[in-house]
């Protein structure tokens, strides 16, 4: 097979939530206040309550057990596609660390595909998706749209591309600030891609009401919602995520996975309470855990992501791909 080739098989279906758009509106009881969402103890637990927690941690993880979830993990990303997947990469404000997810899952789903993935910066301003990939890109999204290239070897010449072979294509030329990105310079310059790629991961822009964001949103086959591990965080991350169910957005919160981020090692937050408000009992939460190295800031090395960040970003990268082979 051309490494360029989409893969035909039959369309794969797996399982989604049911419920109509309804779901998202506020459960019995009301939404809680953010101080509910606040840890009792919010300078941390004793250190030999944490010690001991670490050693059952410890006790009970199984690396025959990860090795396991990783290969059904690398199984599910890894099957052919019925068309060009595009997968959104949202957050209801920036900051949330919506690139970095989405240049992680970009990169783990290059690396267990044997065909071209592409991450796409669809930030209407100075994104930092090239950067947190480590990659410089020869051209951008505006370029290729003015182009408007006719072959694979001319779209090509405009991308980046990592050494693993992950192609990128950011929204402006390195370290300038361009006009606002409009739908149709998006669409000019996306539109022949998907002949190209199997899966394209887009890197939006922070908020959802602009006609650049419901376009790609309109136009994606599934969704990584990424909000901060905060009480604020979770609570517009649920008001953003009613928002969605009443504006016709309701078949993709059905393909929607939530990656719940925590920029701090001890947050005050209590997340497992955050994950349940955000889930409604369908949508799949996944708290990445604070890391290091990806608080630097900095363009991410892959042996230098912690292991159980690296094993969220796997299961949200599987999670969001297998929901996008229902669209």
């Amino acid at each position: 097979m051309p490494p360029h080739s989409v893969p035909e098989s039959p369309q794969v279906r797996p399982s989604a939530p049911t419920g109509g758009p309804n779901r998202f509106a506020t459960p019995p009881g009301g939404v809680p206040a953010p101080d509910d969402l606040v840890r009792r103890n919010p300078h941390g637990d004793p250190m030999a309550r944490r010690l001991g927690r670490g050693v059952r941690r410890a006790m009970g993880a199984s690396a025959a057990g990860q090795v396991r979830e990783l290969s059904q993990l690398a199984a599910q990303i890894g099957v052919p596609v019925p068309s060009s997947r595009r997968i959104a990469v949202t957050s209801i404000r920036g900051g949330a660390g919506k690139s970095t997810i989405a240049a992680l899952i970009a990169g783990i789903l290059r690396q267990y595909r044997p065909d071209r993935v592409l991450a796409i910066d669809a930030d209407p301003g100075l994104g930092s998706l090239a950067l947190r990939i480590g990659v410089n890109a020869p051209s951008s999204l505006r370029d290729l749209a003015a182009a408007r290239p006719q072959s694979w070897e001319e779209t090509a010449a405009h991308l980046g591309r990592t050494p693993e072979g992950l192609f990128v294509l950011p929204a402006a030329s390195k370290g300038t600030v361009a006009d606002d990105l409009d739908h149709a310079t998006f669409q000019h310059g996306t539109g022949r891609l998907g002949r190209y790629f199997s899966t394209t991961i887009i890197d939006c822009g922070g908020g959802l009401v602009s006609e650049l964001q419901r376009g790609i949103l309109h136009g994606a086959h599934a969704q990584v919602f990424v909000t901060p591990g905060t009480p604020d965080g979770a609570l517009s991350a649920r008001a953003a995520l009613n928002w969605m169910a009443l504006n016709g957005f309701g078949p993709l919160l059905q393909r929607t996975v939530v990656a719940l981020v925590s920029h701090t090692p001890n947050p005050d937050a209590d997340l497992d309470r955050a994950a349940h408000l955000l889930s409604s009992g369908t949508l799949p939460v996944t708290l990445l855990p604070f890391d290091r190295h990806l608080a630097a800031g900095i363009a991410i090395a892959p042996e230098r992501v912690s292991m159980p960040t690296h094993a969220a970003a796997t299961r949200i990268a599987a999670d969001v791909f297998t929901r996008s082979l229902s669209a």
